[in-house]
């Protein structure tokens, strides 16, 4: 038993059978090799000369980050991400990755059904033996079910996570509020960092409630020692219009008078240091980013999370990569990546969406 006074903890259905109240829970991890199915080794200097990146702002003299190896090669592998990450671990990956994003199931009772557009006609594509024995495994047993698998790959990824490390964990309403006393217990309390609202417009309001126009992500490092850059926010136009002077080098200032001094205030470039509450337009249909899937993430979301998070040449992970968001705003940032999926159409749009990259939004242009 726990004798830290301080201590909370989650308990659920079955969470110690056979166990004492308090200890510790035991995590398989089998050592599964991975079936190379395709390479793709483009060399990524080619890429940036032509282009894709903004050499000058990541890549200063068009070299390399120190810590980004030249005979890297970024992984997305398809399967289950308990058994993924389980044998990352036990071939050397503990301790290795910057940063992690997950937008995992929301506890919806959603099947692993896909709905995508083929040809402008609706489509179902059912799911497959082995995400129809993972819907069993996630949702059988109610919230139950969900917390355990929940956990299991939680600790994982905390196992996975640097020193230096963050992660962030993408919910909403339906199970934010347990994930964050899970989390609590499996990387401390201490180590909560924040916990992000993200603002979207969405569909017409429910008739007899408030309408439900933000998720939440929850921020924990795996230790006091975490990486984090400061994002700004563009100035409103009322702060701008403060500023209604420009001087030879085109910068803004504003003349402030006090105690009959006259002083001159220059506007800060970078703008304003971002806050926990963030407003993103969820992808529509007709997006210029929309890939046809629907849990996907805007760019300009994963965009700041990466740039806040981490360095270039770190590695960043996702192991619920659905669309394909995090791995193709991490390479744009050129961030080293790995992703995961159970479901085979992800990985087939994901595969798609980074050999495609130059087509996506360009995220080296100032955000508007």
């Amino acid at each position: 038993m726990n004798e830290n006074k301080k201590y909370v903890e989650l308990i659920w259905y079955q969470k110690y059978d056979k166990l004492e109240l308090g200890e510790k829970l035991p995590i398989e991890k089998p050592n599964l090799p991975f079936q190379v199915v395709e390479t793709v080794n483009k060399p990524r200097l080619k890429d940036l000369e032509e282009g894709l990146f903004d050499v000058s702002k990541y890549y200063p003299e068009n070299e390399y980050p120190s810590n980004y190896p030249k005979d890297w090669k970024n992984l997305l592998i398809w399967g289950d991400n308990k058994l993924i990450m389980s044998s990352l671990i036990k071939q050397g990956w503990a301790g290795k990755i910057n940063l992690i994003y997950i937008d995992p199931p929301f506890f919806t009772g959603a099947d692993f059904t896909v709905r995508t557009k083929l040809d402008g006609e609706e489509i179902e594509k059912e799911p497959s033996i082995i995400e129809e024995r993972a819907y069993k495994d996630t949702w059988s047993g109610g919230i139950a079910s969900y917390l355990k698998y929940m956990y299991e790959r939680l600790v994982l990824m905390r196992d996975l996570l640097a020193e230096n490390g963050s992660i962030y964990v993408h919910l909403d309403w339906h199970v934010g509020h347990y994930v964050k006393v899970m989390m609590d217990e499996i990387f401390g309390y201490e180590n909560f960092r924040n916990e992000i609202v993200w603002c979207y417009k969405s569909s017409a309001p429910p008739k007899r409630d408030f309408q439900r126009n933000h998720d939440i992500i929850l921020r924990y490092s795996k230790s006091r020692e975490y990486i984090y850059n400061t994002q700004y926010d563009l100035y409103s136009e009322s702060t701008i219009r403060r500023f209604d002077r420009i001087d030879e080098k085109g910068r803004r200032y504003k003349i402030v008078t006090k105690r009959d001094e006259q002083f001159i205030v220059y506007m800060k470039d970078k703008g304003t240091p971002s806050d926990d509450v963030w407003y993103y337009q969820i992808i529509v249909g007709g997006s210029s980013e929309s890939v046809d899937y629907d849990t996907q993430k805007p760019e300009a979301l994963l965009k700041r999370i990466i740039l806040a998070s981490s360095n270039p040449g770190d590695i960043v992970a996702d192991f619920f990569c659905g669309s394909g968001t995090t791995l193709a705003v991490a390479e744009k940032l050129g961030r080293r990546w790995i992703g995961s999926d159970l479901s085979k159409f992800a990985i087939q749009v994901t595969r798609k969406r980074l050999l495609d990259i130059h087509n996506s939004k360009d995220l080296t242009e100032e955000e508007k």
